[in-house]
């Protein structure tokens, strides 16, 4: 095989050496386009293939490198974590026989390949659905499939766990390009990235039809950008803007879709929906739970169809909350008498049949506890006057002092 290859890869250079593209017809470089992707196709596979028993031997060792994905790095001419990647992905084809068997007729890309990978492997089932959408879809596509896959849950715990874990590894941060641009990165969990995507676009949407108006042209992002300044600073030219009339923000749109059965149940599982479109999957308990400082729009699914539209998050009219802030001026899970940052919490709404908001269906807790309610399973009940605090199944985490008698 050595031998045969390396003949193919002299000769491969032999015609590149001598290509001369303005020799050809427009529709012939179309062709030897097609034709290189599917070499480059088969010699991704080649590697993937091979990488994890190049991994096993002492060559990098003997060859002075700290270890195999270093070895693998500096062969490829790619960086570390690239490298590290290809020698997981060629470990996870251990379990996956039908992408392996895709890889080796040259049918899937290096990319197409490490997303398949990186969620079969926690799933082998969903493989042979993940191949077909990457036949069906574009790249896109495939990785809006798998991140469903990764994020279907056996358990609203799991589930919780997983927006968890992302909600705790959250962070902004920023540093200064070699020309001397601000350059910014974040991490948000999805429903937090909705919020702050939906209130930008309404903001650059002004800013673009402002400049169009003036006879400005410019990019979408570059209004982008000047939106997320300008909202960080208090300057926006949008809804909220001086000449509005209106003395807050900009209330942001969020849409999520959901699966009437996985609502029902309080998680996904494998085929089943829970996203924002656009961004990504949520747990089915950000879907419950009211969004702050947004109103949220849950298109609720049953198949193909779209069954019921509810609309939730900051619908507690005017009146309702002047009632709710009087008669629950203190957390009401008992022993806790946080008074700052309260926030509603529905605690009889069934979404799924898209109650009405009313007084009596609402309490005011603090982030604390309205974290516990929805992502770890903790009840919060009105019983005959007297809020209840009930623990999830196996017990409670901690004591919640003595009961709270509500006697409004």
């Amino acid at each position: 095989m050595l031998a045969t290859l390396e003949r193919s890869r002299r000769e491969v250079a032999r015609q590149l050496a001598e290509a001369d593209p303005d020799r050809v017809t427009t529709g012939q470089a179309a062709e030897l386009v097609a034709l290189f992707a599917e070499i480059e196709r088969l010699a991704a596979a080649g590697k993937v293939l091979y990488a994890g028993r190049a991994a096993q031997g002492v060559t990098w060792r003997d060859e002075g490198h700290r270890s195999a994905a270093s070895w693998m790095a500096e062969t490829t001419r790619t960086g570390l974590g690239e490298a590290m990647a290809t020698i997981e992905t060629a470990e996870a084809l251990q379990s996956l026989p039908e992408t392996t068997e895709a890889l080796r007729r040259g049918e899937l890309s290096g990319s197409q390949l490490k997303v398949i990978a990186g969620a079969a492997v926690g799933d082998p089932s969903s493989e042979h659905a993940l191949l077909e959408a990457a036949a069906a879809h574009s790249l896109k596509g495939l990785k809006e499939r798998a991140a469903q896959v990764r994020c279907a849950a056996s358990s609203a715990a799991q589930e919780n766990a997983r927006y968890l874990a992302i909600k705790k590894a959250r962070y902004v941060r920023h540093w200064a390009d070699p020309d001397g641009a601000f350059r910014l990165d974040a991490k948000l969990t999805p429903d937090a990235g909705a919020k702050l995507i939906s209130a930008l676009q309404i903001e650059a949407d002004a800013r673009f039809n402002a400049a169009r108006k003036a006879g400005d042209h410019e990019p979408p992002a570059a209004y982008c950008a000047d939106a997320l300044v300008a909202l960080v600073s208090g300057e926006p030219a949008g809804a909220a803007g001086k000449g509005s009339g209106h003395g807050g923000p900009s209330r942001a749109t969020v849409v999520i879709r959901v699966d009437a059965t996985a609502l029902k149940r309080g998680h996904t599982k494998t085929g089943e929906t829970c996203d924002i479109p656009g961004v990504g999957p949520v747990p089915v308990a950000a879907v419950k739970r009211q969004l702050p400082d947004a109103f949220v729009k849950i298109l609720v699914h049953d198949g193909v169809d779209v069954t019921t539209v509810c609309h939730v998050g900051r619908t507690v009219t005017a009146h309702v909350q002047s009632a709710l802030e009087g008669r629950d001026p203190v957390c009401v899970v008992p022993g806790c008498d946080t008074a700052q940052g309260l926030e509603n919490h529905h605690w009889d709404v069934r979404y799924e049949t898209c109650k009405s908001t009313s007084l009596a269906g609402l309490a005011r807790v603090c982030s604390w506890h309205h974290n516990l309610i929805t992502y770890e399973g903790w009840v919060l009940r009105d019983e005959a006057g007297s809020w209840e605090w009930r623990p999830p199944p196996g017990g409670a985490k901690f004591e919640t002092g003595t009961p709270f008698r509500d006697t409004s």
